[in-house]
């Protein structure tokens, strides 16, 4: 048997977004071999690669982003690649959401590496835009042969990037279990696709479903319910579990809190939107679409898991005292509601899914971008008692990190609100007013936590440090130890106290030892000051990018919803095609 594909202009065009992203990558690596490389190390980057890379960066995601909106008027819809990959309004909904979240991590970037000295800029704007990539591959994937391009595509990048703070032990265990445990997953999904294609002698989704659907075309009774093949089967368990993994369900959750904690939070940032987006349209593409015949046989196991995924995740969220977990544990959540989307399927199902992930890119972004801008080299600056009257030092961080808690809580007119209702009432029209009942009773239970952080920044006044008491005695010796007797009487004592006493010893530091100190400690503060005025510079990169995700997380819970909503469901329907 031979097969013979020739690779048409068409084809390439419908991954217009993809050869941009993937230009630009090499452009920026080519770019940071030529840009100087000061200070003690070779490859230690200069104060301009601070600004170019990442400008080039966002250029091509901009590019990325034009493109999209290029296929969006002009592109007819059509699978390319051999029906491998599609450019449907599904996927570039999909590109949309995923360019937003790759635009907006690299915004934040700057700064933060330049706060913890991290060398090898090239490399980490280059493993972003690959992972971005990736991301929209697998989003936009009609074969499993493309969902798993994609996905290992993405996931070894974020591996590296997980890891990237290489001096923090937080990140190198971050990196490390993520780089274990999403293998593990992996091998679910692969052994999945293996027997799907076991089952039905197809990896297209067309194909797949095409072959489920061939019994059915003959004369059947009314009431009869096709089930799928016991291979069949229990591919689709191995598929749901590889899905939940990458969508951080529960029971498959328990990476998510350490790596969003370790990841730098730029990264933490992106990935929590770009790898959710990617995952859950492949997710939604799989099973309502290829096996859309057997919903019957997996519906019943998709809906315990987004019930379990929304109720565990808000419940965890309770206990957390560190932000970033805290958000971890939201965003696991939040992929529960994400979920009822999938149960749901069809048109409605569908569209709330793209609409959702979209609102809820730039309300999780806004928010770990704040957290990006208080984290500090240690990976502290970000629990509960950090944030412990903010609003009295930084009032600007507090209110925006205000806003988009409101936002992830559904409070109108943000975005989660839209998102929310839009999930909601999908899960009324499709026959699930019970998953409607659960995701409300536990929206109103996740506000707790994030009112909490609320309160918090706003109503608690920031811990005063303990009063400190310098003793200054001239003395030529270099230590006097005092000591009080019971009765009362003081004496110099320089070879120890006396048997039974009940005295006290203070040492004291010779007062040469303390004016060295405190001159070093002056010098240190002045370099710390001559070395923090860059970084103020390049914070308005992370200005920029806070702003921009207020303005998205505002303007789609106001005016876009209006015209989101219906492009949605226009591109629902090409998906189901």
């Amino acid at each position: 048997m031979t097969f013979t594909y020739t690779v048409t202009a068409a084809d390439w065009g419908a991954i217009a977004p993809e050869l941009v992203l993937a230009g630009m990558a090499l452009l920026v690596m080519l770019v940071d071999l030529l840009l100087p490389h000061e200070g003690p190390r070779s490859k230690e980057s200069g104060p301009t690669n601070f600004v170019v890379l990442p400008l080039l960066s966002v250029l091509g995601v901009l590019g990325a982003i034009a493109a999209t909106i290029v296929l969006f008027v002009v592109g007819n819809g059509t699978q390319a690649f051999n029906h491998m990959i599609g450019s449907d309004q599904g996927s570039l909904y999909g590109y949309l959401v995923i360019l937003v979240a790759s635009g907006l991590g690299i915004l934040l970037s700057p700064a933060y590496l330049k706060r913890l000295k991290l060398v090898h800029q090239g490399e980490y704007y280059t493993l972003l835009l690959l992972a971005t990539v990736g991301m929209l591959i697998m989003a936009a994937a009609t074969s499993f042969l493309t969902v798993f391009l994609g996905l290992e595509m993405l996931s070894l990048a974020l591996y590296i990037l997980c890891g990237f703070a290489a001096r923090r032990k937080t990140s190198q265990e971050a990196g490390m279990k993520y780089f274990l445990l999403s293998s593990f997953a992996s091998a679910f999904l692969l052994y999945g696709i293996a027997l799907t294609y076991g089952a039905t002698g197809n990896t297209s989704f067309t194909g797949i479903a095409t072959f489920l659907a061939h019994p059915l075309v003959h004369s059947v009774p009314a009431n009869f319910v096709y089930h799928a093949p016991t291979m069949l089967l229990i591919a689709m368990g191995l598929l749901a579990v590889g899905f939940s993994f990458k969508i951080s369900a529960i029971p498959f959750q328990a990476w998510t809190p350490d790596v969003y904690e370790g990841a730098p939070a730029p990264v933490t940032a992106f990935m929590s939107v770009g790898t959710k987006a990617a995952a859950l349209i492949a997710f939604a593409r799989v099973f309502d679409v290829a096996f859309a015949v057997v919903i019957r046989d997996w519906q019943p196991i998709i809906w315990a898991i987004a019930i379990l995924t929304i109720i565990g995740g808000n419940v965890l969220a309770l206990a957390q005292a560190n932000t970033k977990r805290l958000l971890a544990y939201s965003s696991i959540a939040h992929a529960g509601y994400l979920l009822i989307g999938v149960v749901v399927g069809g048109i409605y199902g569908l569209s709330a899914i793209l609409f959702y992930l979209l609102c809820y890119s730039f309300m999780n972004l806004g928010a770990f971008g704040v957290v990006s801008m208080l984290e500090r080299s240690d990976n502290t600056g970000s629990t509960v008692r950090d944030l412990r009257g903010l609003w009295y030092r930084q009032p600007v961080l507090a209110g925006f990190l205000a806003f988009f808690l409101f936002a992830l809580a559904g409070f109108p007119p943000m975005s989660g609100f839209a998102g929310k209702y839009s999930m909601f009432y999908a899960a009324l029209v499709g026959g699930h007013p019970e998953l409607l009942i659960i995701g409300v009773v536990a929206s109103v239970l996740g506000m707790y936590y994030y009112l909490r952080i609320i309160a918090t920044m706003f109503m608690e006044q920031e811990a005063a440090p303990a009063a400190s008491v310098a003793l200054v005695a001239p003395a030529p010796a270099p230590a006097v130890a005092i000591a009080a007797g019971k009765t009362g009487a003081v004496r110099a004592a320089t070879g120890g106290l006396r048997m039974g006493s009940t005295a006290t010893a203070v040492a004291v530091k010779p007062i040469a030892r303390v004016a060295t100190q405190s001159a070093q400690k002056v010098t240190l503060t002045a370099e710390a000051i001559a070395e923090s005025e860059p970084e103020q510079d390049l914070n308005s990169f992370s200005w920029l990018a806070i702003g921009i995700a207020a303005l998205g997380t505002l303007a789609m819970g106001t005016i876009l919803p209006f015209w989101l909503v219906n492009v949605a469901q226009q591109a629902a329907q090409m998906m189901l095609k």
